[in-house]
């Protein structure tokens, strides 16, 4: 009985001796055929952890890039929208800046016209483009609604909102995708500074208005000045506060005029009966400047009043297109932005790789040199096993 129990264990060994090797084998297939040292949590619990981690930054920073692509893809779109609105403005310029010769027939300024209105119709279109994902560039965060419409009478309204659409591109690092459409088109500096000038000018009158500025940001009255010429050919004025005279005198060419918080100067040859409102406006849009223009002119070339509303059309289109330049120079910046993280990302996505392959590549010479000691042993069990198999009493009687 005791001879019987000796020998099944035995044999139970070897052939558990002989299972082990071809589990080794098997694993040692495995990692050949991967050329990975760590297959499983089993083969090395700690650098499994590390390797778990490291494959989590890895994922995360493909998704950075991931994000890093589609941010590019909208702002070079917008980039391209803004260089072609850079390129309408200068042309609408140049044809207001046309239209101010008097020696132009009314036909000439029909043509004009013309070209304005197609110019015009070109722009409504840039700022009503999508990017390639059916977005609109230039709605805010309400990229499924149309940001700008145009009534009957030329006058264009914003229906989309102030605010950016950001995508995250690193850790604690948000980058702007897009621009809304009234900071884009809509809040240009004036360059008059605070006030509009609405001109009423004699016949043969040059005069236009230099700047103006309030520094009482609550005084919002609506001014008028009226200049005169004296006996002596000297330049007079007279300041009208919300239609009540407040201050009148000669008017120095250096010095300007200056009442209160309100100063202002004046350039051009200045007749009899000129007279300059000036109306609170900090701000316009680029849409108000290609109506102004439009509509002036069907005016006759030879109206003062409409010559120098052109000319402030003119320096308005100038500040337009300098807006947009500035525009396109942040998205530029951002672009930069990008990149430099994208070269972070694959920087420090090689190193990580780097790192990762160290704990878990595979050394092949010594995988062999293993793959080749267990085959051996896995021979010496087989034949253990065969020769367990074959023992018997019959051996020895």
């Amino acid at each position: 009985m005791l001879n019987r129990i000796s020998s099944f264990h035995h044999y139970q060994s070897v052939a558990n001796d002989m299972m082990k090797q071809q589990v080794k084998i098997q694993d040692n297939q495995e990692q050949l055929a991967s050329g990975k040292r760590v297959l499983t949590a089993g083969d090395d619990p700690v650098a499994s952890i590390y390797i778990q981690n490291f494959k989590q930054q890895n994922t995360q920073i493909d998704q950075y890039l991931d994000s890093i692509n589609l941010s590019r893809n909208r702002q070079a779109r917008e980039e391209i929208a803004l260089d072609n609105a850079e390129q309408l403005v200068d042309s609408a310029k140049r044809t207001s800046l046309a239209m101010i010769n008097g020696a132009m027939s009314n036909d000439d300024r029909e043509a004009h016209k013309q070209e304005l209105k197609g110019i015009f119709d070109s722009f409504m279109n840039l700022v009503n483009s999508k990017d390639e994902s059916g977005n609109y560039l230039f709605s805010g965060t309400r990229t499924d609604s149309q940001p700008f419409f145009r009534n009957n009478n030329g006058e264009v309204t914003y229906a989309g909102d102030s605010y950016h659409r950001k995508s995250e591109i690193a850790p604690a690092l948000d980058v702007i995708t897009s621009d809304p459409g009234d900071k884009v088109f809509m809040n240009i500096d004036n360059p008059f500074g605070d006030y509009d000038p609405e001109y009423d000018l004699e016949e043969g009158s040059s005069l236009l208005l230099s700047s103006a500025t309030n520094s009482n940001n609550t005084d919002n009255s609506a001014y008028e000045v009226e200049f005169d010429i004296d006996s002596n050919g000297a330049t007079t004025y007279e300041l009208f506060q919300n239609g009540t005279s407040v201050d009148s005198g000669l008017y120095d060419s250096q010095a300007g005029v200056s009442f209160g918080t309100l100063s202002f100067s004046i350039e051009g040859n200045v007749k009899a009966g000129d007279s300059i409102d000036l109306s609170r406006q900090e701000n316009f849009s680029v849409f108000e400047a290609f109506k102004h223009a439009m509509d002036m002119s069907e005016k006759a070339p030879d109206d003062a009043s409409a010559t120098a509303e052109l000319h402030k059309v003119t320096e308005q289109l100038a500040s337009v297109f300098k807006h947009l330049n500035q525009s396109r120079s942040e998205v530029g910046i951002r672009l930069q932005t990008m990149d430099r993280q994208e070269e972070t990302h694959q920087d420090f996505k090689i190193e990580l790789n780097r790192s990762l392959g160290t704990i878990e590549d595979l050394d092949y010479s010594k995988a062999v040199i293993q793959l080749n000691e267990n085959m051996l042993a896995l021979q010496a069990a087989q034949q253990a096993f065969s020769k367990t198999q074959s023992l018997s009493l019959f051996n020895y009687m």
